[in-house]
């Protein structure tokens, strides 16, 4: 029998040498990356910083209110800032009094914000918008868009070269303005260095999801998640299965020329209100096209759970003929009362269709990209 060379003696040590040098790496990458997708905060502040910013004239309100909420329950210190410190109006429904301008974030946090949340704005291309998302980018924010807010975004040129997605309608108008920008469908949220974009309204909640996790870990997110009733908060998405096509646009006409008169809808706010329970509600009962939606409370100012103060347009007693919608946590009677947040969305879309058919319901949703029956899964 042929004596063992002493090289034979050696091998089985070097691929334990090599195996274990192979795991150490693989972990130190693994620590890396996770490391990298935490948020902490910077400078020396307790909290995260996140300013959402909001054009005066006309922000899509669930691209606002959803981040707001989600991120203000995930510890961080949330700030409506806008071009000027009067009255944001969000579209297609509500008013919201910004904490600050532009100018006063800049003087109360000169290196910046930590999250920048981009909405969609009713102008993409307001220049005191792009100039401060130019500035927050280059102090090194995090930059993240939710829908069309991807269209303001692309105007400041920051996603050029990068990956990046928004709503499925504007899909092709977002390819032909702006070439140099590779934009993705199918898919609810991507990440391209320190820029985030979403797709359709309804990834406002993964997409606010995603960055909960990273603020204050993946427990606290699902528990977040499972309160609003979201199972997960993937990028896997299919805007292919949204369509604005004949049944949609006959939808339209029919009750932009024939819903008449408008249904009066009443979105109650009580103080303390979630800021993520009005956000659909208020948003799903203004897009029928046969409807007006009002902010509605006992007072001209209600502040919501996280400091944000609402602007109501009707007060003291409800018009007879309003339906007057109540949220979790009010003790009122409507012609609509949700209790639980797990399951608005989808109560406020059955009564829709209840009350105005389900092609109305239908035309809703989609023009969220918000998937039915069935919601968010």
């Amino acid at each position: 029998m042929r004596e063992p060379y002493p090289g034979d003696l050696r091998r089985p040590a070097l691929r334990f040498c090599i195996t274990l040098l192979l795991a150490l790496m693989v972990t130190s990458l693994l620590i890396d990356a996770a490391h990298a997708a935490t948020i902490e905060p910077s400078h020396g502040r307790e909290r995260v910083v996140v300013a959402i910013a909001a054009l005066n004239k006309g922000t899509e309100v669930t691209d606002f209110l959803v981040p707001y909420g989600i991120l203000a329950e995930a510890g961080a210190e949330v700030l409506a800032v806008a071009p000027e410190a009067a009255p944001v109006t969000l579209w297609p429904a509500g008013r919201i009094a910004p904490h600050m301008d532009f100018a006063g974030f800049d003087a109360a946090h000169e290196a910046g914000a930590d999250i920048v949340i981009i909405p969609a704005m009713v102008e993409r291309g307001d220049e005191a918008v792009l100039n401060w998302l130019r500035d927050q980018a280059a102090k090194g924010a995090l930059m993240v868009s939710i829908c069309e807010g991807s269209s303001t975004l692309a105007e400041t040129g920051l996603l050029d070269g990068r990956h990046a997605t928004g709503h499925f309608y504007e899909h092709e108008n977002r390819v032909r303005r702006y070439p140099h920008v590779e934009w993705q469908r199918n898919i609810r949220y991507v990440e391209d260095g320190n820029i985030i974009s979403s797709s359709g309204v309804s990834a406002s909640l993964p997409v606010s999801l995603l960055l909960a996790e990273r603020i204050a870990g993946r427990g606290r997110a699902a528990e977040i998640a499972a309160h609003y009733g979201v199972e997960n908060w993937s990028a896997e998405h299919n805007s292919d299965a949204f369509n604005i096509g004949m049944r949609e646009m006959a939808t339209a006409t029919k009750n932009l020329l024939l819903g008449w008169p408008r249904a009066d809808i009443l979105i109650a706010v009580h103080e303390g209100v979630s800021e993520v329970d009005l956000a659909f509600p208020l948003d799903f009962a203004s897009r029928s096209w046969k409807s007006e939606t009002r902010l509605f409370a006992d007072k001209t100012e209600v502040t919501t759970r996280h400091g944000l103060t609402l602007l109501a347009d009707v007060t003291g007693d409800a018009p007879k003929r309003a339906d007057v919608i109540r949220l979790p946590g009010d003790e009122g009677k409507g012609s609509l009362e949700i209790e639980s947040a797990a399951t608005l969305r989808e109560e406020m879309l059955a009564w829709i269709g209840e009350k105005m058919g389900s092609g109305t319901a239908h035309f809703v949703a989609v023009q969220l990209e918000y998937p039915v029956p069935g919601g968010m899964r």
